[in-house]
C-alpha cells in the first residue's frame, strides 16, 4: 500500500514538473491580411484572430471551442443609447469635481503610486528576462506628409534597427522610406516561449512586493469618502 501511494506522489510531482517546466510558446502575426495570436503548450493549442475576431481552442489536435466576437448592430445602437442617456443625466460640474477629487486623491496617494509602479516595472522586467525569442521579424515603411520629416525618421529608425539586430541576434528589422504615402505602414511577425516557472516565480514576487494592506486600506478609505 505504501509502494502504490509512494508511486502515485511521484507520479504526481513528476507532472507538476513537466507542467511548469515545458515551455508556452506563442506566436505573434500583425499585418493587412493577418492579425493573430497563436500558443501552444503541452497537448493544448489555440489561437485569435484580431482581424476576424473569433478565438479558436484545439486538445489533442482536435477543435474543442470555436468563438466568434463580433458585435451585432442592435448591440452598437443600445451602447450608442447608454451613452447618451450617461452623459445626459451628469452634467459638467459633477464630471469637474470628479475629475478634481480624482487628481487629489492620487497626489495624496502618490507614494502608494510610486510603489505600485516599481513593482510593475519590475515584473514586466523579470517577464521579458524569462522569455526566449526564436523568431522577430519586424518590417517599417516610414512616410509621412513632410519628406525632410520622412528622411529624419528614416535615419532615426536605422539607428534603432542596428542596436536591435546588435542585442537580438535572431532580430530580423526592415526599415524602408517611402516619399509617396502620407501614413507609415508596418508589418511584425514573432516567436517566442515562456515556462510557467518562469511566470508562476515572477507573479509570487509581484504578489509579495505588493503593499496589500495599504493598497485595501487606501480603497476603503476612498469609498468611504
Amino acid at each position: 500500500m505504501n509502494a502504490i501511494i509512494l508511486a502515485a506522489a511521484a507520479m504526481f510531482v513528476v507532472l507538476i514538473l513537466v507542467c511548469l517546466l515545458v515551455p508556452i510558446r506563442l506566436r505573434l502575426v500583425w499585418n493587412h491580411r493577418r492579425r493573430s495570436i497563436i500558443f501552444s503548450w503541452l497537448i493544448i493549442e489555440g489561437g485569435s484572430n484580431l482581424k476576424d475576431k473569433t478565438f479558436e481552442l484545439d486538445l489533442w489536435k482536435r477543435r474543442i471551442l470555436r468563438k466568434e466576437f463580433k458585435k451585432t448592430k442592435e448591440g452598437v445602437v443600445e451602447k450608442r443609447k447608454k451613452k447618451g442617456r450617461k452623459t445626459k443625466e451628469e452634467p459638467k460640474e459633477v464630471e469637474k469635481k470628479k475629475a478634481r477629487f480624482n487628481l487629489r486623491f492620487l497626489w495624496e496617494e502618490k507614494e502608494l503610486l510610486l510603489k505600485l509602479t516599481k513593482v510593475a516595472v519590475r515584473f514586466l522586467g523579470d517577464i521579458l528576462r524569462a522569455i526566449r525569442w526564436d523568431t522577430l521579424f519586424l518590417e517599417v515603411e516610414v512616410s509621412t506628409p513632410d519628406p525632410a520629416l520622412t528622411g529624419i525618421l528614416y535615419g532615426q529608425l536605422c539607428a534603432v534597427k542596428y542596436s536591435t539586430e546588435y542585442s537580438f541576434p535572431k532580430a530580423c528589422i526592415e526599415v524602408k522610406p517611402s516619399f509617396v504615402n502620407q501614413l507609415p505602414k508596418g508589418s511584425a511577425e514573432s516567436a517566442f516561449s515562456i515556462r510557467p516557472l518562469n511566470l508562476f516565480a515572477s507573479f509570487s514576487r509581484m504578489f509579495l512586493n505588493v503593499p496589500k494592506i495599504r493598497l485595501v486600506k487606501t480603497f476603503i478609505l476612498k469609498k468611504r469618502r
